[in-house]
């Protein structure tokens, strides 16, 4: 008797492109727009990437958002940082975005700002409805996906691949 033995190649993930996220509430209390958009420019520099790379090698499948509050001083430099809230259910990785964080320098200003930053984390794995919500969640779905009833939960669009 012959066995002849044979398994699948290990199914390597796409690539995935800088994270994508959002600023969703600045506590300052008369943030003007230059100061979101020089938020948005600095913090989409942060490298979170190795954060989830190493969540990923622990939990392939895992998936979620992280929203984490810091501090900008005067000088430009994080003076605080810490996640709000997460649901990767790791908080090695949630601590390790917001460290990633702590590290971003931003443009001197002349007061502290605080702000809620969410960074969303998922992969190809990640179910569709719950990457549609997540995204949804903070205003990151293009028009077009929208489903006309406005709900987030509505199926993806054929073709479109969802990535971190």
């Amino acid at each position: 008797m012959i066995w002849l033995l044979a398994c699948a190649p290990k199914e390597v993930p796409p690539e995935p492109p800088r994270g994508v996220a959002t600023v969703v509430e600045m506590q300052a209390s008369e943030a003007a727009s230059a100061d979101r958009q020089a938020i948005t420019d600095a913090v989409a520099t942060t490298p979170v990437r190795p954060c989830f790379e190493a969540l990923l090698a622990r939990t392939p499948a895992a998936h979620g958002e992280v929203v984490v509050e810091f501090t900008v001083g005067t000088a430009g430099l994080v003076t605080e940082s810490h996640a709000a809230f997460a649901t990767l259910g790791d908080d090695e990785a949630a601590a390790c975005v917001a460290d990633a964080v702590r590290r971003v320098q931003f443009p001197p200003r002349g007061d502290e700002l605080g702000v809620r930053y969410p960074f969303v984390l998922i992969t190809d794995r990640t179910p569709p409805e719950v990457a549609r919500a997540l995204k949804a969640r903070y205003g990151l779905l293009p028009e077009r996906e929208l489903d006309p009833s406005g709900d987030p939960r509505a199926p993806i669009p054929p073709g479109v691949v969802v990535v971190w």
